[in-house]
C-alpha cells in the first residue's frame, strides 16, 4: 500500500492539490481554531460568492465600500444549510477576496470554506456542490440602520417605501452600520443575484479522472490509474 500511495500520489491527491499551504495556515489560524491542526489531506475546500453590492430581493443593498468589512467579518463563520440556526454548521468560512463579476458591475465577497473529508456526509456535500445541485448562497448578518437611497434618512422613519418608484427612481435602502456576520448558508435561492460556488482557486481545474478506478485509503476515497491497481 505504501508503494501505491507513492506511485499514485499525483492522481490520488488531485483534489488536495487545490489545497495550498496558505489555506491550511489560514484555517489553523482562525479564531477558535481546530483543536487538532488540519492538513491538506483532512479537508475539502471551495470558494463561495456569498454576497455582493447588488440590490437583493428585499430591496436592500450593501455599499461597495463595506464589502471588505463583510469579508473580514465572515472569517470563521459557519456555513449552514438554508439558514437553519437550530442545527450546527456543515463547513466554515476563511480567507477569500473581493471579486468583480465578469459580465456585470456587481462586486462580491468570495470567501473560501472548508469541511472535513472524514465526516459521514462529506462526499455528499462535495458531490452536490461540484455537480451544481447546491448552487446558490446567502448571508446572515445584523446591522443597525437601513438608509433610504433617495433621501438618505432611516427608511423606517421616512416617507419612502422600498420597491416603489419616485419620479422614475426605484427606492431601496442600504445596510448601514453592519454589526456582525452570523453565518453563510447554502440555499435553494439566494436573495442576491449571482451567488454560488467555485473551485478552490481561480483558473484551477481538476484533472480528467473519469477512467480511473476508485479506491479507499485511510478512510478517504481516491481515484487511481487502473493499470497500476491491477496487481493490488
Amino acid at each position: 500500500m505504501d508503494w501505491i500511495y507513492r506511485e499514485l500520489s499525483g492522481v490520488m491527491l488531485a483534489d488536495q492539490q487545490k489545497v495550498i499551504d496558505e489555506d491550511i495556515i489560514a484555517i489553523n489560524s482562525l479564531p477558535n481554531a481546530p483543536l487538532i491542526p488540519v492538513t491538506a489531506r483532512d479537508v475539502y475546500i471551495r470558494r463561495c460568492k456569498l454576497a455582493g453590492d447588488a440590490m437583493d430581493a428585499g430591496f436592500g443593498r450593501f455599499r461597495t465600500e463595506d464589502l471588505p468589512l463583510l469579508l473580514d467579518m465572515v472569517q470563521g463563520a459557519p456555513a449552514l444549510i438554508g439558514h437553519r440556526k437550530d442545527t450546527l454548521g456543515v463547513a466554515r468560512f476563511f480567507g477569500g477576496d473581493i471579486h468583480r463579476g465578469e459580465s456585470s458591475e456587481i462586486s462580491y465577497i468570495v470567501p473560501k470554506f472548508y469541511w472535513m473529508r472524514v465526516h459521514s456526509a462529506s462526499e455528499d456535500l462535495k458531490v452536490n456542490i461540484d455537480g451544481g445541485i447546491y448552487n446558490e448562497a446567502s448571508l446572515g448578518f445584523t446591522f443597525r440602520q437601513p438608509t433610504c437611497a433617495i433621501c438618505n434618512e432611516d427608511i423606517r422613519r421616512c416617507e419612502h417605501i422600498p420597491g416603489k418608484k419616485y419620479d422614475g427612481i426605484l427606492c431601496f435602502f442600504y445596510y448601514d452600520e453592519i454589526i456582525k456576520v452570523t453565518e453563510g448558508s447554502l440555499v435553494y435561492r439566494g436573495a442576491q443575484p449571482g451567488t454560488g460556488f467555485m473551485l478552490s482557486h481561480p483558473n484551477m481545474q481538476p484533472p480528467e479522472t473519469s477512467n480511473y478506478k476508485r479506491f479507499k485509503w485511510d478512510g478517504v476515497w481516491y481515484r487511481g490509474v487502473p493499470e497500476k491497481l491491477v496487481n493490488v
